[in-house]
C-alpha cells in the first residue's frame, strides 16, 4: 500500500510526535521513509547581517534533526534517506513528494512557526490540499502544549 513515506519535520514537538508515526507506519508496510528538513530561504537583503552563518546554523540543526529520526527509524530497522534542502518549506515538501514518488506523508499538524493554531497550520494545510500523495496529519499532544 505505502511503499515510500515522506516525513517532513522542523525538530518542533510536533513534528516528533509526527515522525514516531511515521516510523511506525513505515515499519508496519515495509516502507522506505524519507526524512526532510526544509531550511528557509531568507531574502537576498544587504541590510541582513549575519545571514550566512543564520543559514549555516539552520543547516547544522536540520543535519541533526534528520540524523536523530534516522537513528529511532534504524532501531525498528526501517530504511531511511534523509534531506537538508532550503526552499519555502510548503512548496518544497510538495515537490519533493513528487519528484520521488512518495505514497504517504506523514506531517505535524502544526510546526515550530505556528504552535496556537489548533487545526492545521499554513504548511500543513498548504501539503494537504496540493501534495500528490495521501497525508496523516498528526494532531499536537495536548499535554506538550499546557492548559488554554
Amino acid at each position: 500500500m505505502y511503499d515510500t513515506i515522506l516525513l517532513p519535520t522542523d525538530g518542533s514537538d510536533n513534528a516528533e510526535l509526527a515522525s514516531d508515526r511515521a516510523i511506525a507506519v513505515a515499519d508496519t508496510f515495509g516502507a522506505t521513509l524519507h526524512v526532510l528538513y526544509v531550511v528557509e530561504r531568507t531574502r537576498d537583503d544587504p541590510e541582513t547581517k549575519g545571514i550566512e552563518e543564520k543559514v549555516s546554523e539552520e543547516l547544522n540543526r536540520g543535519r541533526e534533526v534528520v540524523e536523530g529520526v534516522e537513528k529511532r527509524a534504524a532501531n525498528g530497522e526501517v530504511e531511511t534517506t534523509t534531506t537538508v534542502e532550503p526552499g519555502v518549506p510548503r512548496s518544497t515538501i510538495a515537490d519533493y513528494a513528487e519528484e520521488h514518488g512518495i505514497d504517504l506523508i506523514v506531517i505535524g499538524s502544526t510546526g515550530a512557526d505556528d504552535p496556537t493554531d489548533k487545526l492545521l497550520g499554513t504548511v500543513s494545510k498548504f501539503v494537504v490540499n496540493e501534495a500528490p500523495a495521501d497525508v496523516l496529519t498528526v494532531r499536537p499532544d495536548e499535554s506538550l502544549s499546557g492548559p488554554d
